[in-house]
């Protein structure tokens, strides 16, 4: 059995079929990517005249989601190149004679494979590009060159790395910074209640200074930077105020993962007690209003969603250089950007709000209007939908929802179930 969303209108048996356009995302898991990828398929769905269609490499928690908002085929096979993947995707594209897709908005480096079969059925791609290249070869980006129509990268930085890795060519290359996924975060709560809400259930003083924390707990998050930060923190903090990292996400603990070695680190110090690792939870946003600030300590991360999350919450962020994009994000004066792995000078920018929030204050707003003004996925999901017109010489919008009267003549070179 396959589920279809509802038509937008009555169909008769002398209707045209709506044309078809595939979203594909290499898994569905409560991750960045999935979530950014489901999110545009809504946009596409609530704005335009079409039948959406997703592609899941493998499952996951959100494979019901994206079922209510267009059919899903989930191959659940192995992230290469096979003859199995090729013939399930041309039993996907035929399966409607006489309509095959018009479109494929492919989302991730790990849809490539995917990308590549579709494309070699002659149905243009779109590829979305969120990672930084240090996990991918230079083969692996020219294949994604040659098969997509449009690359978008979310943030200069990434298509700068992208474009060093492997030269990407000018007519393809596009930045769009997608934006907050939920337009609502950081309104379902007041911040008095999540400030106190927070410090209650983890048992801390009520005048805490809370830094968060958030994502998988692993290396590429640094969360051995974040506790390495936490204990120059709490030895230099000569005020009254107690400060307190806490950091929300699950990842292995068992014997010997990072996280069993940046405990036993922690556990020879007195940051012991000034920092929590609570796991995960199903709502995140009481967490962001009532922290404090924001420590991203990420390694490599090409634009993350938390770094939204936490502007929407109104959180001074402080975060690395030469780690990805939350630099961009943050270059209005919504945060600070420190040297990569300076933990010295995070930790004197962290004293410095904990102890005068006259400062803090000031970046909160500074933080808030940032996301309201540039990052909102609505714009984004627009922005993508004029490409697709673009790409497709094709009006896909339901005319009520119209935002632009033509498709550009340009645009901008810079920036479940088996099959």
């Amino acid at each position: 059995m396959r589920l279809f969303r509802r038509s937008k209108k009555n169909r008769t048996s002398k209707t045209p079929p709506q044309r078809r356009v595939l979203f594909v995302s290499h898994e569905a898991t409560l991750t960045g990517a999935p979530k950014i990828i489901l999110n545009i398929l809504k946009h596409f769905a609530g704005t335009c005249d079409i039948q959406c269609e997703t592609i899941l490499q493998t499952g996951g928690d959100l494979s019901t989601e994206f079922e209510m908002h267009s059919a899903v085929d989930c191959l659940n096979l192995p992230k290469a190149s096979s003859p199995e993947l090729k013939k399930r995707i041309g039993k996907v594209v035929a399966r409607e004679k006489n309509n095959v897709p018009i479109l494929a908005i492919c989302n991730s480096m790990e849809s490539r494979y995917i990308a590549k079969e579709i494309a070699e059925l002659d149905i243009p791609v779109i590829m979305l590009v969120h990672e930084l290249p240090s996990s991918y070869s230079e083969e692996d980006y020219q294949g994604v060159y040659e098969t997509a129509q449009k690359v978008v990268f979310p943030v200069n930085a990434v298509q700068e790395a992208a474009n060093e890795k492997t030269p990407i060519p000018n007519s393809k290359s596009i930045v769009l910074p997608q934006g907050l996924l939920d337009p609502t975060f950081g309104t379902g709560i007041t911040r008095e209640v999540a400030y106190s809400q927070i410090r209650k259930e983890l048992q801390l003083p009520e005048n805490s200074f809370i830094v968060l924390g958030c994502g998988s707990l692993d290396l590429r998050k640094g969360i051995d930077h974040y506790v390495n930060i936490a204990r120059r923190v709490i030895a230099n903090n000569q005020s009254s105020t107690p400060v307190h990292f806490v950091w929300v996400g699950e990842g292995a603990r068992w014997t010997h993962s990072p996280y069993h070695y940046v405990k036993l680190d922690l556990e020879k110090t007195p940051a012991r007690d000034h920092v929590h690792f609570i796991g995960p939870r199903n709502n995140v946003e009481p967490y962001f209003v009532g922290a404090d600030a924001f420590m991203m300590s990420s390694r490599v991360d090409p634009f993350p969603c938390v770094i939204h999350e936490a502007m929407a919450s109104s959180l001074p962020i402080i975060t690395f250089a030469d780690s990805g994009g939350a630099c961009e994000a943050i270059d209005n004066g919504a945060g600070f950007i420190v040297p990569y792995a300076h933990y010295e000078q995070a930790a004197n920018v962290i004293n410095l709000l904990a102890n005068q929030p006259e400062i803090a204050a000031g970046i909160r707003q500074k933080s808030k209007e940032r996301v309201s003004e540039r990052y909102r996925f609505e714009d984004y999901g627009d922005k993508l939908v004029d490409l697709a017109e673009f790409v497709t010489q094709n009006q896909l919008r339901i005319p009520a929802t119209l935002s632009f009267p033509t498709v550009p003549d340009q645009l901008p070179t810079t920036q479940r179930r088996a099959a």
